[in-house]
């Protein structure tokens, strides 16, 4: 890959250590002579990457996906500087930047294109999603009702307490939580996994790229709350039925060259 001329590095001010790993990264970048941008602003500033040939993020896998709209609309490989819980996403560690960066600066790196989803409203736009999509009840202690159709099928209805849609990036996050399966991230699939559903048979489905899943709301007493990438999805309550499918854009995550998707759930979910 090429070597980098200008950077992007986004901290989460929020989290111990992120502020000085920054300078830390900005001092080494800059000895290779590369051209550094530097900002600690949650949510990140529009335009930021605009021009960056890559964007280091400091902070946890959830730092890291708000900056998926901005890479996506600018087509800026990431790659994250764990100081999360798990690190799915966020892959480096803090203690490696002054051994593994020289490598990266000078072009020993990967970029993985990961799916996204495609998520909108009735008569809405349609926004983007790298984790996943989560449809919830609204009334504190009570099931919600939701029907899901697969183009014009139907797929089933729902007692639950929320339905989880996850791209193969977002399996291993609350996709998993809920019981749901461990999928590729080179797979072109959306996942379906129902939350605490009133039945015993109610299971994950995984739908083919391609399909486009309709959620509907049926009588609930409160509006359901929909969260995308563990943020709101909309500013307001939602219009039913949401529209899911997978994007036809992508969000390219920066990796080292000898990144082991296997290896990291091995360390992440101990199955060693």
């Amino acid at each position: 890959m090429k070597p980098f001329k200008r950077i992007a590095i986004l901290s989460n001010a929020t989290k111990t250590g992120t502020e000085e790993a920054a300078t830390h990264l900005k001092q080494l970048a800059e000895q290779h002579g590369i051209d550094v941008i530097v900002s600690n602003r949650l949510p990140v500033p529009e335009g930021i990457l605009q021009g960056a040939d890559a964007c280091f993020v400091m902070g946890g896998d959830g730092t890291l996906l708000s900056v998926m709209s901005e890479a996506t609309r600018y087509k800026v490989p990431v790659a994250g500087v764990r100081y999360g819980q798990l690190g799915f996403l966020a892959t480096i560690s803090p203690q490696d930047l002054e051994s593994k960066m020289p490598a990266i600066f000078r072009g020993n790196y990967e970029v993985k294109t990961r799916s996204l989803l495609s998520y909108g409203q009735k008569n809405g736009d349609e926004k983007p999603a790298l984790n996943d999509l989560v449809v919830k009840s609204g009334s504190n202690g009570r099931l919600a009702r939701f029907s899901v159709f697969s183009d014009a099928e139907k797929v089933a209805d729902y007692s639950c307490d929320g339905i989880v849609f996850s791209t193969p990036t977002g399996s291993t996050a609350y996709n998993l939580a809920a019981g749901g399966p461990i999928v590729h991230p080179d797979a072109q699939v959306v996942l379906m996994t129902p939350i605490s559903a009133h039945t015993l048979t109610s299971r994950s489905v995984v739908f083919p790229s391609g399909v486009s899943l309709r959620v509907h709301s049926h009588d609930n007493p409160d509006p359901p709350l929909v969260s995308a990438d563990g943020q709101p999805a909309f500013k307001s309550p939602p219009e039913f039925p949401l529209e899911i499918s997978v994007s036809t854009s992508t969000f390219p995550l920066l990796a080292e060259q000898d990144h082991s998707h296997f290896r990291v759930l091995r360390n992440k979910l101990k199955w060693d």
